[in-house]
């Protein structure tokens, strides 16, 4: 049996060499054939519109070249029960019952994995996210991006790449002066007055001068020990932070750290980028009013403005090293590197790429670099929007919003429902919600209503069968039955979509129409009838397939999927 994956591509590859034959070396080299699920489904379940491409190509009706690309294949075309020409020029081709009910057993004996393409395999990816400089605990917004690419992530390891998780921080700069600062602050016994202009204000730091003075005593001082304060916060920052994430069950293989990079990887970096001339002079250059300040020629690069890479005082602004850190990246040899950034990360991110791309090329970039950008969070209580701020210490921690949204499972689900680049409102009443108005509720509520027929099922001594005979397409040949097994005949399709395109946010709407759909199918079927033995266990298995695929689909989500609730 071909999975669903490699049957459309079986058939896409019988199409283009029906093309060939016909048109021979006068058939163009593109557009290939492509076979996707069709938009009106009354003219059959998959549809090729190339026919369409080719019109214009080949000088011809383009229902003429459907017609004869189908004349010269009809017969040929594997798990297809029926094809036809329809519309301007649109090849319509049928699922067999056969087909689908061999898919569905598959599916509810192996599970989605087994079905997902292994178009990863030998290749390695890296995915940074969440990146925080540890200045405090995780917020919403933090939230929304450590769920984003661990999604990311599991939906590259369902189709065979080997991924690494990988959190990068800023260890040294501004930030952490000012945490240690205000840390210093608090241990003194000062109030929010006595915090320097832009620190840090959380409750937090309370909590972290009192386990610093049990820890190192009460003789401190912020001039002569402002180390001890920026080490003692960084450490309890990093520490949250992972009790954070924990909560969301997210774990990295690495945190790196920006003092892995300076100073000898930085001006490595520094000059690499000193070597490259555009525009007839370099991209770096020096600052007429200090040797030691630099610059990059960013507008050469087209980008709006040049930038400060190098300070007069020998410090680096956050932008070089950023580049140094993806130059370590690409030098580490992973095929793919994923970035996961906020929207305030917009502008370094374009930036960053654009210094990678004057060094290493952009064709070499653009192979092997993806970024994803994400907007953000607006979190609702009682309609109402909640203001949030780091600094003046008014916000919402990822814990706090975990606690409050009742489970991980539905913080996870709920922030995977919108696409990354739209603004999101996270509303923490619909979150609470145990009803079909909460999408995450929704889908758990199938899987658990499946696991209960099945409970049944096997009191009554009913059970799926394991192995595929003619005989068990036969009990499904009703609307509904056909209906249902032609939605899960395409979820290793669409998975495996999700995972090309990096947008976990399909797999919540997948989600919703396979539970929309087993709930239908269940309205309308008798699945269990002690009288009709063979049927209903056809009608299980059925049942089971949708179980698997609601649970696969899920636990790529980070969700998990109950068996009672």
């Amino acid at each position: 049996m071909m999975s669903p994956v490699q049957l459309r591509t079986e058939l896409a590859r019988r199409l283009d060499r029906s093309i060939k034959d016909i048109w021979g070396d006068s058939s163009p080299d593109g557009p290939h054939a492509e076979v996707s699920r069709s938009d009106n489904l009354e003219f059959g379940d998959l549809s090729c519109n190339t026919p369409l491409k080719l019109a214009g190509i080949l000088r011809e009706n383009p229902r003429r070249i459907a017609e004869r690309i189908l004349d010269d294949c009809r017969g040929d075309l594997p798990g297809i029960s029926a094809v036809s020409v329809d519309g301007p020029g649109f090849i319509n081709m049928t699922l067999s019952q056969g087909h689908l009910a061999e898919v569905c057993l598959n599916l509810a004996v192996k599970g989605l994995k087994a079905h997902l393409p292994d178009t990863g395999r030998g290749r390695s990816a890296l995915v940074e996210f969440v990146s925080s400089n540890p200045t405090g605990p995780l917020t919403v917004g933090h939230c929304r991006q450590a769920v984003l690419g661990d999604a990311i992530s599991n939906l590259l390891e369902a189709v065979g790449w080997k991924v690494s998780r990988e959190y990068y921080y800023n260890d040294g700069g501004r930030q952490m002066r000012l945490l240690g600062e205000s840390l210093s602050v608090r241990y003194a016994g000062g109030d929010g007055s006595d915090i320097p202009e832009g620190g840090y204000r959380g409750d937090y730091l309370t909590r972290w001068a009192g386990e610093l003075r049990e820890s190192m005593g009460d003789g401190l001082d912020w001039e002569r020990d402002r180390d001890s304060f920026i080490g003692f916060a960084e450490e309890k920052a990093m520490e949250m932070i992972r009790e954070d994430l924990s909560l969301l069950g997210i774990e990295f293989d690495r945190f790196f750290s920006e003092s892995e990079l300076i100073p000898l990887g930085v001006e490595a970096a520094i000059d690499g980028l000193s070597a490259v001339e555009v525009d007839g002079g370099r991209l770096v250059y020096s600052d007429p009013s200090s040797p030691v300040k630099l610059w990059i020629r960013f507008t050469a690069l087209g980008r709006p403005k040049d930038r400060v890479i190098r300070r007069e005082d020998g410090s680096y602004t956050y932008r070089m090293p950023d580049i140094a850190y993806h130059m370590d990246k690409f030098r580490r040899g992973y095929d793919m590197i994923v970035d996961v950034f906020g929207a305030d990360h917009l502008d370094t991110s374009r930036d960053v790429v654009a210094a990678l791309e004057a060094i290493m090329g952009e064709r070499e970039v653009s192979r092997r670099l993806k970024v994803v950008i994400h907007q953000f969070v607006t979190l609702l209580r009682g309609g109402e929007r909640i203001k949030m701020s780091t600094r003046s210490g008014e916000y919402v921690t990822l814990a706090e919003l975990v606690e409050e949204a009742g489970s991980a499972d539905v913080t996870r689900y709920l922030f995977l429902t919108r696409r990354p680049d739209a603004h999101m409102d996270f509303d923490l009443d619909l979150a609470r919600k145990e009803s079909g108005e909460n999408p995450v509720y929704y889908v758990q509520y199938a899987h658990a209503r499946i696991s209960g027929i099945l409970r049944t099922a096997e009191e009554a001594g009913i059970r799926v069968p394991v192995e595929y005979t003619d005989g068990l397409a036969g009990p499904l040949s009703g609307d509904h039955e056909r209906e249902l097994m032609r939605l899960l005949e395409s979820v290793p399709v669409e998975v495996a979509s999700c995972a090309e395109s990096m947008e976990p946010h399909k797999l919540t709407e997948l989600l919703s129409v396979l539970a929309t759909g087993f709930h239908r199918f269940y309205q309308h079927v008798r699945v269990v009838d002690v009288e009709d033995p063979s049927g209903s266990s056809a009608r299980l298995m059925l049942c089971q397939a949708c179980r698997q695929c609601i649970a696969g689909v899920l636990s790529v989500l980070g969700v998990s999927a109950p068996d009672r609730m």
